[in-house]
């Protein structure tokens, strides 16, 4: 009965974000690869990762600079990664499911500020560990609504107060430089950091309806 937000800054949810802003029709999450390659055989377009590498069978790995416009419009894009998507999986209870990022946080936390339903925000981590850009998300969105319900819980109360504590002169890339998936990408050579912790780059709202992600922003 509730709002889930499912937080996967780096990438799963970064991505989604871009594929709708550059004209998919929606994203289908999976949380298999078979799942996927069996959609694929369907005509879908396919993206995705395990352990931040592309599937070799896929049309796209998990970097969002990748959908492109010219690749992507109009179709519908199948996707399946170590976390993100599992996450989206498991929240299926919810009333209301939508996939966000620094990309669509304006658009996400102006949808939220109107609503009166109670919201979790649902940090997708790497392999059911804490990691901290997702947290780092979570604190920016509690921050943006703190006028609006206060954090309940004590992750939640934790995260506020981490936050509340930074640095004003810290940038989100000094805070993230010793997180571990940051590390993670340097040794696979990914460069996608700087992008996927830019505010409002794709202004969608990806919400899940009948297991598609499709962008309801106006």
């Amino acid at each position: 009965g509730k709002i889930c937000v499912v937080i996967d800054v780096l990438r799963a949810t970064t991505t989604v974000c871009a594929a709708l802003d550059n004209g998919a029709l929606s994203v289908i999450p999976v949380r298999d690869v078979e799942q996927a390659l069996s959609l694929q055989k369907e005509g879908n377009l396919v993206g995705g990762e395990r352990n931040g590498i592309k599937i070799s069978e896929f049309d796209f790995g998990n970097s969002p600079k990748e959908y492109t416009p010219e690749l992507i419009e109009h179709k519908k894009v199948v996707l399946t990664t170590t976390n993100g998507t599992k996450a989206i999986d498991l929240s299926s209870d919810a009333k209301e499911i939508f996939a966000a990022s620094f990309a669509n946080i304006s658009a996400l936390c102006a949808y939220l500020k109107s609503s009166d339903l109670d919201i979790v925000l649902f940090c997708a981590g790497w392999k059911n560990r804490v990691n901290l850009e997702d947290s780092l998300f979570a604190a920016t969105v509690m921050h943006s609504l703190s006028d609006y319900c206060a954090p309940t819980g004590d992750s939640a109360q934790l995260l506020s107060q981490w936050y509340d504590g930074l640095d004003n002169n810290l940038t989100r890339g000094k805070i993230l430089r010793n997180a571990s998936h940051v590390h993670r990408f340097e040794k696979l050579g990914v460069t996608d950091l700087e992008y996927c912790i830019t505010d409002d780059l794709h202004p969608v709202l990806p919400k899940l309806q009948n297991g598609e992600l499709v962008d309801i922003h106006s």
